[in-house]
């Protein structure tokens, strides 16, 4: 089968919503701002048919796809169309990355993918699943050190700090900030990877009207110290946390943020997906301390 492809735009975000939204996909990845954000880095580009949607990119200058949005009973169908197209057209084997475990384990079913391919693991992946109320709260023992930080900063900075929803409008705030969070931090092990994510923010930021995401920031002694992007998927009631970044030198302030972000833009949110730890030791170590519900678990499938 020949695809036509397509670059990801703001204006496709409703098409490529309607096609994510045929099953449930709690996977970051399942959500049009997380697409949009990495597409630049990966050359995202995506074809669709009656009864499913894939995406092409490049991975380490090889063609590689994710897993595609359907229903499931077209998850059989929809992954060897592309393998065939992976092998005819662009003459490679299929790499397929972001698989999750309901899509991993339907295909498993399927001979011909038990003879050709293998599965691999991808730990540093997995995204964080939380009880959004306890995010709201952090209510209980297991968040007592959680509130101390919280609790930490309220009282430095009593009468000094402030949270806001932000709006288009303060994009060009924002903007100043990370690029100044970015001159503080070490980031020499993952200087492609960030680059590519204030690309992938800032052209958020370019067409902020027309793409679906909530902002807020904290402020303190009137300057943006701390700023979030979320966006919502009411059919799961779940918050996706895109970005978070906040001044490592104010203690407490992320505590501060993650917990008024939630209260404040996602009120009806019943989970909160607050992403992957890429592996880093000390994300992983601070994801695993707010105690996730759930990890939800991604796989690639590499054909032999």
């Amino acid at each position: 089968m020949n695809y036509t492809f397509e670059k990801l735009t703001p204006e496709c975000e409703p098409l490529v919503t309607k096609y994510s939204s045929l099953r449930p996909i709690y996977t970051s990845e399942g959500q049009f701002i997380n697409q949009y954000i990495w597409s630049d880095f990966y050359g995202t580009e995506f074809a669709y048919t009656e009864n499913y949607m894939f995406f092409k990119m490049k991975i380490k200058n090889e063609y590689a796809t994710m897993m595609p949005y359907c229903k499931v009973e077209h998850i059989e169908q929809a992954f060897f169309e592309i393998k065939d197209y992976f092998n005819n057209v662009l003459n490679v084997p299929l790499k397929m990355y972001i698989v999750d475990e309901l899509f991993l384990n339907t295909i498993k079913q399927s001979e011909r993918f038990q003879t050709e391919f293998s599965v691999e693991e991808m730990r540093d992946a997995f995204d964080y699943i939380y009880d959004a109320e306890k995010l709201r709260t952090l209510s209980g023992k297991s968040y007592h050190k959680k509130k101390n930080h919280l609790n930490a900063f309220k009282k430095a900075y009593e009468g000094r700090y402030e949270y806001r929803t932000l709006h288009c409008c303060d994009t060009k705030e924002i903007s100043d900030f990370h690029m100044e969070w970015l001159q503080n931090r070490n980031v020499t092990e993952r200087l492609d990877a960030i680059s590519s994510e204030e690309s992938g923010v800032f052209r958020l930021f370019d067409h902020c009207s027309l793409l679906p995401f909530k902002m807020g920031g904290v402020y303190v002694d009137g300057k943006l110290s701390a700023y979030s992007i979320g966006s919502y998927n009411p059919e799961l009631k779940c918050a996706f946390i895109h970005i978070e970044k906040g001044s490592v030198d104010i203690r407490g302030i992320y505590n501060y943020i993650n917990q008024q972000f939630i209260i404040n833009e996602f009120p009806d949110a019943e989970i909160v997906n607050r992403e992957d730890d890429l592996g880093e030791e000390g994300l992983r170590k601070s994801k695993l301390s707010y105690r996730p519900i759930r990890l939800e678990q991604k796989f690639n499938l590499f054909q032999k």
